[in-house]
């Protein structure tokens, strides 16, 4: 059964994949950035807000295009991508030349990226919303505007306990009563307040940290662990300003660890650019997959009896496709292993056979992986890396002129576009749940229920790919391979 021919070649997918890439991790950005950086305001309210409606319009658009086209297996949605790019390449009798012009190729390692900075949003944003709720009550607000006092008083009641946990030092919440000075020397005025302490319960005679009006104490008082703390409740903020550089610095690291992650699978983004006569270029073709060892880490296995290291297991050792080529310098017939960012057992079958050009520019080529792309006579590219040793090899033997068409045109084939039509279900559900979790955790109530809140919003995604994975039933499209 073939899938219908116009859902493979209309662009919606690959267009919402893209769109979901950009917006949707800006809104998560955006929501966690408001939430822990902001105080209570209109600015804040417009940015989480929007942020959840987007993220939720995200998960609902992707939704929707599975459930109108169908679900895709990673096989097929690998073959839409084949089968749409094919129609964007030109097309020669004969061996076609080199065209003049590669490709640029980001979106992969936009995709990669994406995902994993919304993974990292996603955990500090779960963890803040878990431990740190901004004052939202009207004594807030009413102390700020009479003029308050931050001082030390000591505790005349605990009651309306709600821990964490079992253990005395979990997080608790618990209604506090302190006493404040009458405005005109009389008696005290009791004022009673509710406070997250982060390990165990304060008890009575101990001191708690507490912001009132003098002038006016009947409007009550803002009590918490630390002056920082209470004058970021009296804000609206998430944290106090000295918390902030701390975390906005862990935040950044972890970013830029994400954009590593997702340099190391997908490589750099690379520009549009033109092939020159100092280019490689091998006739090859592609004749599946195979593990490739560099030649250091195959050096260390023989030094230890054929193994890698301690746990068999190295990282000179990785799979890729392997192109037999026509020449390379030193001979006929040897192969060249050219590193995908694709998952290789459902690409390989759909390209084995193709014969084309493997390009690369030897001036541009890294230690460890030269940028690479492998472009098809049927008209598609395929960008990939080859190991850096191997490149250097190939470069540095004698070549003949690089033959090229200034007429021809490429169509870049990212395997990864249709990935909109891959979603599980499973994933959709948890992803869901995680999204009225974080809804609820935005509800200005304390309480250790927002620990395990914030717990949901981290496992209920895990838990709906793992069910999915164990789903047999789910339905797909099938289609043809090219």
């Amino acid at each position: 059964m073939q899938a219908d021919g116009a859902a493979l070649e209309r662009p919606g997918s690959v267009l919402l994949g893209r769109w979901v890439c950009v917006a949707g991790v800006a809104a998560l950005v955006v929501m966690t950035g408001g939430w822990l950086f902001l105080g209570t305001g209109t600015v804040r309210t417009v940015s989480v807000g929007a942020g959840l409606v987007a993220l939720l319009a995200c998960v609902l658009m992707v939704g929707g295009q599975t459930r109108s086209g169908g679900r895709m297996s990673r096989v097929e949605a690998y073959a839409a991508a084949l089968v749409s790019v094919r129609a964007h390449g030109t097309k020669r009798k004969g061996v076609p030349a080199v065209p003049a012009v590669v490709l640029g190729a980001r979106w992969c390692w936009i995709r990669v990226t994406a995902l994993s900075v919304a993974v990292v949003t996603a955990g500090v944003l779960a963890v803040c919303l878990g431990f740190a709720q901004p004052e939202s009550s009207a004594t807030a607000g009413a102390l700020v505007d009479a003029g308050y006092v931050v001082e030390e008083l000591p505790i005349v009641a605990v009651d309306d306990v709600d821990a964490a946990g079992s253990s005395s030092r979990s997080s608790t919440t618990a209604r506090y009563t302190v006493e404040l000075p009458a405005a005109d020397g009389g008696g005290a005025v009791p004022a009673t307040f509710r406070a997250d302490n982060g390990k165990g319960i304060r008890e009575v005679g101990e001191e708690y940290v507490v912001a009132y009006a003098p002038e006016r104490p009947r409007l009550g008082a803002v009590g918490d662990i630390s002056v920082e703390a209470v004058e970021a409740r009296l804000d609206g903020r998430a944290l106090p300003y000295r918390n902030i550089p701390f975390v906005a610095v862990a935040w950044a690291v972890a970013v830029l660890l994400a954009v590593a992650v997702g340099t190391g699978v997908a490589s750099r983004p690379r520009r549009e650019r033109r092939v020159g006569g100092d280019w490689v270029a091998l006739r090859a073709t592609v004749t599946g997959q195979a593990e490739h060892v560099e030649e250091a880490a195959a050096a260390v296995a023989a030094q230890n009896g054929g193994k890698s290291g301690k746990s068999g297991k190295s990282a000179g050792r990785y799979a890729c496709l392997m192109l037999a080529t026509e020449e390379d310098g030193t001979g006929a017939g040897a192969e060249v292993p050219l590193v995908i960012s694709a998952k290789l057992s459902a690409a390989a079958p759909l390209v084995t056979g193709t014969t084309g050009w493997l390009l690369w520019d030897p001036r541009g080529g890294g230690k460890a992986k030269s940028a690479a792309e492998f472009v098809a006579d049927d008209g598609w590219q395929l960008p990939g890396r080859v190991p850096g040793a191997v490149a250097a090899r190939i470069a540095a033997a004698p070549r003949g002129p690089v033959p090229i068409d200034t007429g021809r045109r490429t169509g870049l084939l990212e395997l990864g576009a249709f990935w909109p039509r891959t979603v599980s279900v499973g994933l959709l559900v948890g992803l869901l749940v995680a999204a009225a979790a974080v809804g609820a955790l935005l509800v200005p109530v304390n309480g250790g229920w927002r620990v395990w809140v914030a717990l949901v919003v981290v496992l209920a995604p895990l838990a709906g790919q793992l069910v999915a994975k164990d789903s047999t039933g789910a339905p797909v499209v099938a289609v043809e391979s090219p």
